[in-house]
């Protein structure tokens, strides 16, 4: 196993980035393991590059987990997507230190659910909005996605935002071989694989098991 962080976080300001730049750091990690075939598992814009990746190199991937992705495409595919990035813009337009308040309230189901053990805010820097533009036009579209074969679960936080679990339909309607779970007591500020990583595990390897049958 490993741990692929985003690879953003690594860049100056002034850098070129976009999708390709992360799917290339997911290429390099499998490339520098010998991995042949693997698993991939994406949190938020993790997941979004999961299936990106998905897309670049489909003879490699055995299977996609997902919890939460950032987006699944360029296109409005449901009126609750189209507010979802409407309020995402009212974000972005707020003062810098008020942008990660806003956006761990947007991502709850109710602004005043805040886990009791978060921390405070990361700051919103030039990286952050980086990351935000590259997200904000990935450059496909979700339908997109009918090209993955592989199985794939998209889980979703109980406590979430319910855009998230409109994103796991989605993804259910246009992979042939995906479904949808949600998970209880988590949300996308409490993700699995922090607060019920056994419960992960399990889900983790019955989908493995699933892809190697």
């Amino acid at each position: 196993m490993a741990v692929v962080g985003l690879r953003v976080w690594g860049l100056e300001p002034c850098d070129a980035y976009d999708i390709n730049t992360e799917t290339a750091a997911v290429r390099r990690a499998a490339f520098d393991r010998g991995w042949r075939r693997y698993h991939l598992f994406g949190f938020s814009a993790g997941a979004t590059v999961a299936l990106a990746a998905a897309l670049a190199d489909r003879s490699a991937i055995r299977s996609i987990a997902l919890f939460e992705p950032a987006t699944i495409g360029d296109d409005d595919w449901s009126r609750v997507e189209a507010r979802w990035r409407v309020g995402l813009t009212d974000i972005r337009s707020l003062a810098a230190d008020q942008r990660q308040p806003a956006f761990r309230r947007l991502v709850m189901a109710s602004p005043g659910q805040l886990p009791s053990t978060l921390g405070p805010p990361p700051a919103w820097d030039a990286l952050t909005d980086k990351l935000e533009d590259m997200l904000a036009g990935v450059g496909f579209r979700s339908d997109v996605f009918s090209r993955i074969s592989q199985p794939t679960l998209v889980l979703s936080g109980a406590n979430s935002n319910p855009r998230f679990f409109d994103v796991a339909r989605r993804l259910v309607q246009v992979i042939p071989r995906a479904s949808a779970e949600v998970m209880s007591g988590c949300s996308h500020l409490d993700p699995p694989h922090r607060s019920a990583a056994d419960q992960l595990a399990q889900r983790l390897l019955k989908l493995w098991d699933f892809a190697a049958a």
